[in-house]
Order: C-alpha cells, then structure tokens, then sequence
C-alpha cells in the first residue's frame, strides 16, 4: 500500500472513531435525559402515594377522635342524667310519704327545700294528670311553672311523658312568659293499678343544661351535641350564628339524622354529609346515650379536617419535595450545559486535530497529508469543467546557509515570509502547499490552455 492510501486508510478510521464517540455522547445525554425523567416521575409517584396513605391514616385517626369524643358526651350525659334521675326519685320517695294531692301545702314546702338545694334548676312542680300544678317551688326570676297549670306548650309536650318510666327529658322549648328556652325533667308516680297518679317536673335554663357541652376541650371548628331520638336538637356547642330558634324548633333532616335512619339501631358509627345547623359538609361519629332517648354527636367541617392535614402531613414534605425537585431540575440543566460545552470542545479539539494532521504548523499551508485530498479534488474538477490542473515545485536556495549562519529561528522567518509573499501572489482559487523543509508545491486550477501559464 502506498503513502496516500495509508494515510486515506488512517483518515477513514479516524472518521468511524469520530461517528462512534458522537454516537456514544448522543447515547450518554439520552441515558442522562431519561434518568432525570425517570427519577421526576418516580418522586412524583411516591409524593403521590404517600399523600394517599397519608390521607387515608389521618382520617382514620380523626375518625377515632370524633368516637373518642362521642363516647366522652355520652357517658357525661348519662352520668348526668343519671344524678338527676337519682334526685328526681329521692324526691318522689319523700312527696309519697306526704301525699301531695291532699297535703299542697306541705309539699309546697318540700319543693322549696328541694329547689334551694338544686341551684341549677329554674322552677319543681308536681302536676296531676290533667296538667294541673299541685305544688311548686321557683328559683329567682320567672318561671313558667307559676300559676294553677302548665303552659299550655309544656302540657302538650309533657303529656307523652306520662306513659313513661324513670326520668322524661323534654326537648329545649321557648317560654314566650319568660323569654327563656327551657328543659324540663319529668318523673311520674304511680298508682298501685298501674295509671299514673302525677308528675314531678322541673325545669332547667337551656344554658344551664348545656354548659356541660361548654366545658369540654373542644378544639376549634369541633361541634358537639346531643341529639333525640325525634331527631330534635337537645344541645349543641357552638350555637349557629342564627340562634337557637332556627335549629330547635323543627325536627333535623341532616346526614345525622337520615343516618340514624337507616343505621339499624347502632349504638355508635359516622356520618359525612351536609349538616342542617350550618350548612357545612361535616364529618362526624355518634354515640347512643344507654338508657335515654339521646344521640351524642362530635362532627368537623371536611374542609377544616383537610386544611389540618395538609398543615400537619403534607406541607412540610411537600416543601421538602419541591426544593429537591427544584434543584434537581437545576442540576440536571447544569449538567445538560457541561455535556454541550464539552461536546463542543471536543469538536473544536477534533476539529484542531484534523486541522494540524493537514495543515503546516509553521506556515498554516497544506502539507504533504493534505496534497493528497487537494490533488484528488483538483483532478475531479479539472475532469467536470475540462481545463488544466498546474502543479508546480518550489524550494529555496542555500537555504541550509541561512540556518547555520542566522539560526534555525531566521530560518522559520524566511519559510513564514516565504509563504505569505506566495499566498499573495497566488489567486484566490490556487493553492500553496509545503511538502517539508524549504520545498512548497502550488495547485492552479481553471487553466484553460497552456498559453495561459504565462499569464498566471
């Protein structure tokens, strides 16, 4: 194999390991790009993931605090309604020994007694079967139980209670007498044949009865109350913003309520829904009170429930998530601008090296390396256009006495100013080649005839 064939064979293998190394940069930025993607989607996955799990464990976690809390109403209430069942029936043993309805003035006594000694109840009466007031005794203010018969209202809610054992809670009633919203307790003796004889009933302010809602821990946005079997609203904590006319006065037709419906008698479960007293979708637990015709309740706004959670769950390892997304975006896009810039100085330095393997470090002409590829060029458009293709020699004289009388330094001055002053003269279509040492080749082009060497 000759010169020229080795150093096209050279070139050739040059070029491959060229078009294999961009080929391995292109496969290093593709592998580059989809581990980014690939970790992006995979942390967005998770955050995803982990924001379902973390949801679904703080529901259940607040369920279990609104059961807690229905659990802790309904044992209060029971306890209490219990002490005021245990007094009502102390005070029944002691009227029976009296004898009431023959005996008003004595019992009219005992009444008194019995309510100085109950500071927390507004009036205690003992009224007949037709709702006439036998005997009463009335704390300070008004009281609806003055006079010779219940308000009418009283009467014809109380009257159910006659049929029933053990203590009788009325639900809140507003007393236009009084301007009070009251509840009453009721508790009825019998005859020996069975029909009721009377009713020892006593009344209570509202607030009174509900402060015991009042004094539990409640956190913010937390409603708590007790609710009847009839589906009236016995307490609640906080009173809505309407008043208590607006929410005692009718039966509830809220997510409670219609869950109590269908709930089978339960004694304890949740609802969601909307809630009637202020129009809010609650979520909530309930609880029955054992013995009494009462439904205790605890229920939060849904939208409060989620804002707690995104500020106890999700807000700090969001921001976390966010800042390492951020700055791996950052890195990534630093790391995409190192690869490009080093891409491109590996071009630029191929690009030199390809530039030095035909180029005179010297003089900046071809050299022998790149004659070949000139040649070739030359010839094949020489052979397209139909003209001459000049080749010409050149070497300078003595030149080897101007290295050893002046220096190897002079000597590079010479070739250098050599091959400016034969560029200048050249055209712009010819080329000044340096083969080594003092020799240099030009290539003209475009000679149409021999006669026209002369000129050129």
């Amino acid at each position: 194999m000759g010169v020229a064939g080795k150093k096209g064979a050279k070139e050739r293998a040059l070029r491959g390991r060229s078009r294999g190394s961009t080929s391995a940069v292109v496969a290093h930025r593709h592998m580059l790009a989809l581990a980014y993607w690939f970790g992006l989607v995979g942390t967005l996955a998770f955050a995803a993931v982990y924001g379902l799990h973390s949801w679904a464990r703080y529901q259940e976690e607040n369920h279990a605090r609104l059961a807690l809390m229905a659990a802790m109403i309904a044992a209060a209430t029971r306890e209490g309604l219990n002490g005021q069942a245990a007094r009502l029936t102390f005070l029944a043993e002691q009227l029976r020994a009296l004898h009431p309805l023959r005996h008003r003035r004595r019992a009219g006594r005992l009444l008194r007694r019995y309510q100085r000694a109950s500071p927390d109840i507004t009036g205690v009466a003992v009224v007949g079967p037709g709702g006439r007031i036998v005997a009463s005794a009335q704390g300070t203010g008004q009281s609806p139980l003055r006079g010779s018969h219940l308000p009418a209202g009283l009467w014809a809610d109380w009257r159910k209670s006659l049929k029933t054992d053990g203590l009788s809670v009325s639900r809140p009633l507003y007393d236009p007498k009084t301007r009070q919203w009251l509840v009453g307790f009721g508790y009825t003796v019998w005859r020996a044949a069975g029909a009721a004889r009377y009713m020892i009933f006593e009344t209570m302010d509202f607030w009174t009865f509900d402060h015991a809602l009042v004094r539990l821990p409640l956190i913010r946005g937390l409603a708590v109350g007790l609710l009847r079997n009839d589906y009236y609203l016995q307490a609640r904590e906080p009173i809505p913003r309407g008043g208590l006319r607006g929410i005692m006065e009718r039966p509830q037709a809220g997510i409670l309520a219609r869950t109590l419906i269908t709930d089978g008698g339960r004694s304890a479960g949740f609802f969601m829904g909307l809630v009637n007293a202020d129009d809010q979708y609650r979520i909530g637990a309930y609880e029955r009170v054992a013995g009494y015709p009462l439904v205790a309740f605890a229920d939060m706004a849904r939208r409060q429930i989620i804002v707690a959670w995104w500020r106890e769950q999700v807000e700090i390892p969001l921001g976390f998530l966010l800042i390492a997304l951020l700055f791996s975006a950052v890195a990534y896009r630093r790391i995409e601008v190192l690869t490009r810039r080093w891409e491109q100085e590996k071009e630029r330095q191929k690009s030199v090296l390809r530039s030095l393997a035909v180029h005179d470090p010297l003089t900046g002409l071809l050299n022998r390396a790149g004659l070949v590829p000139l040649l070739k060029r030359a010839l094949e458009r020489a052979r397209r256009y139909e003209w001459f293709v000049v080749v010409g020699f050149l070497d300078v004289n003595d030149f080897k006495t101007i290295n050893d009388q002046h220096g190897h330094a002079a000597g590079d001055a010479v070739l250098r100013e050599l091959a400016m002053r034969l560029k200048r003269a050249m055209r712009s279509t010819d080329r000044v080649v340096r083969l080594g040492g003092d020799e240099f080749v030009f290539v003209m082009e475009g000679v149409r005839a021999k006669e026209d060497l002369q000129t050129v």
